[in-house]
């Protein structure tokens, strides 16, 4: 294999187990969306797709199973609604709202029993997504919006800085071991003449 193809396999490499990290090792506290003044966490899971529990990056387009569950205990008493919508950089989410809608859990208690629900969405395709939940009492004394941003398919951007990470670690490595390699064969060079000059010495 030649040095030049060494040196991008290392990097492709590098790039792809740099993005397995990224989408696998999600702290929880970057699942966490306020809904009003109440936590909600939002995931997402994919089956016979991986056993990984996504959040702020889904792994790639298809159906996806979104979680929501309270972490404030007031949400368990309150009617939920939910969506997934695309985000085309609406300046509000209820902009073309029908055209923009990926899923829809419609209004209900869920979360009353255990304080969690779930329903299907399914990604036509990669990009940028949002979750709205809306809360809302009863009586409507309540009523509480959230939202939530995430992707779906490749970080790009994490890839393209793994990789040009691990390609400066690459070159740097290579020509450490050029250089070495150099300074060995020119010492190799030196001592046959050496010896010679102290044998007509």
């Amino acid at each position: 294999m030649s040095k030049s193809l060494l040196l991008a396999s290392l990097i492709a490499l590098g790039a792809a187990s740099g993005a397995h990290a990224q989408i696998a090792a999600e702290h929880p506290r970057f699942c966490v969306m306020n809904v009003g003044p109440a936590q909600m966490m939002f995931s997402a899971f994919q089956e016979n797709r991986t056993d990984a529990i996504f959040c702020q990056s889904i792994a790639e387009a298809g159906k996806t199973l979104i979680i929501l569950d309270a972490k404030s205990n007031e949400l368990r008493d309150m009617n939920i609604e939910a969506r997934v919508l695309k985000d085309v950089g609406q300046k509000d989410w209820r902009d073309d709202l029908d055209a923009n809608t990926v899923s829809r859990l419609p209004p209900g208690k869920y979360l009353a029993a255990a304080g969690t629900t779930s329903f299907n969405a399914e990604f036509a395709k990669d990009g940028e997504y949002m979750a709205v939940v809306r809360a809302f009492s009863d009586d409507g004394a309540k009523d509480y919006i959230g939202q939530y941003r995430f992707t779906v398919g490749a970080d790009y951007t994490q890839i393209i800085a793994t990789g040009v990470a691990v390609a400066a670690v690459s070159f740097t490595g290579f020509l450490l071991l050029w250089r070495r390699g150099s300074v060995g064969k020119a010492a190799a060079k030196a001592k046959p003449a050496t010896s010679a000059a102290r044998q007509s010495s």
